[in-house]
């Protein structure tokens, strides 16, 4: 009974930290949304043919989606035109990947981060954007079922707005 407490012990020693530091990158990336009031969204899907040609699968739907969905949670959103215009606007970026196996299975990822513009101070102060927010999942759907992906996509998107809201309790 004695050894294995001091094998235990060392092993939860070592796991700690690392879960610590783990919790700290997520605190770090809700503390980077605070202050913002505004963004703007792209979203692109990479895939086969089938999957990328199939109506319920699009960018512009999952865009429209994505849109609705900030503007109903009170957050400003910010049109292409002006996101394109100012390099000091925040957007978010959905990166869709999938691919279609010759069972008829759909493996995707789904990639959702906001960029903010950033000043990287030991390379003399140059501007440019950087994720500061990410989160991101993986699956697999039958073909039948890719209207799942649009709702994964919807999912990724409501905890980037319960993020937000914490962050910022007083924009609610």
């Amino acid at each position: 009974m004695k050894k294995s407490t001091l094998f235990i012990l060392p092993v939860i020693f070592l796991f700690i930290p690392n879960q610590l530091l783990a919790q700290n990158e997520v605190e770090r990336e809700r503390l980077s949304l605070q202050g913002l009031q505004e963004f703007g969204f792209t979203a692109n899907i990479e895939g086969s043919r089938d999957v990328a040609d199939s109506e319920e699968l699009t960018p512009s739907v999952i865009r429209q989606q994505s849109v609705n969905r900030l503007i109903e949670s009170g957050i400003r959103y910010v049109s292409d035109e002006e996101v394109r215009s100012s390099a000091d606007i925040p957007f978010l970026y959905m990166h869709i990947n999938t691919m279609q196996l010759e069972n008829g299975l759909v493996p995707f990822s789904i990639q959702l981060r906001l960029y903010q513009p950033v000043k990287l101070s030991l390379n003399r102060d140059l501007q440019t954007s950087a994720s500061t927010w990410e989160n991101g999942m993986v699956g697999i759907v039958s073909y039948d079922r890719l209207a799942t992906i649009n709702r994964a996509a919807d999912d990724l998107l409501q905890d980037f707005i319960d993020d937000y809201k914490r962050a910022n309790p007083g924009l609610r």
